[in-house]
């Protein structure tokens, strides 16, 4: 089934220059993202708590960088567009190699603080080229394969990540010394991130007119429905990336008692997860084209609070792998939602506008999430806090079952 699926993709595949030329150096950056991303996902706080005994503090800063990125990609790209007549694959470029310039500085630092101005900034800019390469997508794919095209990409970020993952956990456990060479590593994979860039074909970088740069968030306001989904939604995202690092935390700081390695707190964080990610993607896409919107994330809500409950009550290493699994099959669904839910509710037209203002509220609440998260753990154990991050999503399954019988949601689903 999965090479017939597989097969289906190639076979659209158009045959333009641009089209071969994208796919070819994109599969190129996507792999050294996969990188990249391996260490701003898991291998940075684990180097953040074994070499400088980071503060709950400086965990959160760390943590929540990506999400800062992501809400500053729209004024960045504007501040780009008016600065300077570059192309979208350019300005990519030289994001990567500032990227590359930063994380091999890190290698030399002594000083948490230092250290974690360098992987904050850096973790920024990993998240500016993400509207950027869209931009590109759309001009040189035509609408018949984006959809294919980017499925192989959404397979090979994670793969490479988890190989990452491993291989950095397994050098550190040998000797923690090691995480030099892991950043080595990953500033060598930002400058072929930026090779890749070059490569790509692009436009000049598109300038706003007539618009403030926020205009886009009184969408919130002006549609009802959206807004009130976001706001549900909201609940549910705010516990999973409040519980996300302390997972980290609960299985390599002493203090709980677990104490694991380097190499299995890495397969229960990230290679497991993203593992199971990947593989019920398929079947999540195949619920979301077919069932209800709310339904769909009603069963990612039920498997995220059973790795949320499992994983922080248990001290097996085999609850905790299936704690794992279930909280990967939940984020296998919520990245297929995330990516197309406004297509259910607004027009084609209208899609850009909803889902910019999406991005910038997914930002904002993961700057936030990982401040709460730390903050409870100072006055509760790491079972209340997941306890607290249950009730979230709860509210928001329950406030989003309300939503069930809006018109937009009974009619036929919005293309």
């Amino acid at each position: 089934m999965t090479l017939t699926i597989l097969g289906g993709m190639f076979e659209n595949f158009s045959k333009t220059e641009a089209a071969k030329k994208t796919f070819l150096f994109d599969s190129y950056r996507c792999f050294c993202g996969g990188i990249i991303e391996a260490l701003f996902k898991n291998l940075a706080l684990v180097i953040a708590i074994r070499i400088f005994h980071a503060s709950k503090t400086a965990k959160s800063f760390l943590v929540s960088a990506g999400f800062i990125g992501y809400f500053i990609t729209t004024i960045t790209q504007a501040f780009a567009a008016k600065q300077a007549r570059l192309t979208t694959m350019d300005l990519c470029k030289r994001y990567m190699l500032t990227l590359a310039l930063l994380i091999f500085a890190a290698i030399f630092v002594r000083s948490l603080t230092v250290f974690l101005i360098l992987m904050v900034l850096a973790t920024m800019i990993f998240k500016q080229p993400v509207p950027l390469i869209e931009d590109a997508y759309g001009q040189n794919y035509s609408p018949q394969e984006r959809g294919s095209r980017l499925a192989f990409v959404l397979m090979v970020i994670p793969l490479a990540a988890i190989i990452f993952s491993l291989i950095g956990s397994k050098l550190m456990d040998f000797n923690l010394q090691n995480y030099k060479l892991i950043l080595f590593v990953v500033s060598l994979s930002a400058v072929g991130s930026a090779m890749s860039f070059s490569k790509i074909p692009s436009r000049i970088l598109p300038q706003r007119k007539g618009k403030s740069i926020f205009s886009n968030l009184k969408l919130i306001f002006q549609d009802k429905l959206f807004g009130m989904i976001l706001l549900w939604w909201s609940f549910a995202g705010v516990a999973t990336q409040m519980l996300n690092p302390l997972r980290t935390e609960f299985l390599i700081n002493s203090i709980y008692g677990i104490n694991a390695s380097n190499i299995f707190e890495t397969a229960a964080c990230m290679a497991i997860p993203y593992t199971f990610r990947v593989l019920s993607s398929l079947i999540w896409g195949y619920f979301f084209d077919r069932a209800k919107l709310i339904t769909v994330k009603l069963m990612v809500n039920l498997f995220a609070i059973l790795g949320f409950v499992l994983f922080f009550h248990c001290k097996s290493k085999n609850l905790i792998i299936l704690a794992s699994i279930f909280a990967g099959i939940a984020w296998g669904g919520g990245e297929i939602i995330w990516c197309l839910w406004v297509t259910k509710i607004v027009p084609r037209e209208n899609f850009s506008s909803y889902m910019s203002t999406n991005v910038t509220i997914v930002g904002l609440r993961g700057i936030l999430a990982p401040f709460l998260g730390y903050g409870l753990s100072h006055y509760l154990t790491l079972q209340e806090v997941s306890y607290v991050g249950s009730a979230f999503v709860l509210i928001s399954s329950l406030g989003l079952f309300s939503l069930r019988k809006h018109p937009r949601f009974t009619g036929n689903n919005v293309q």
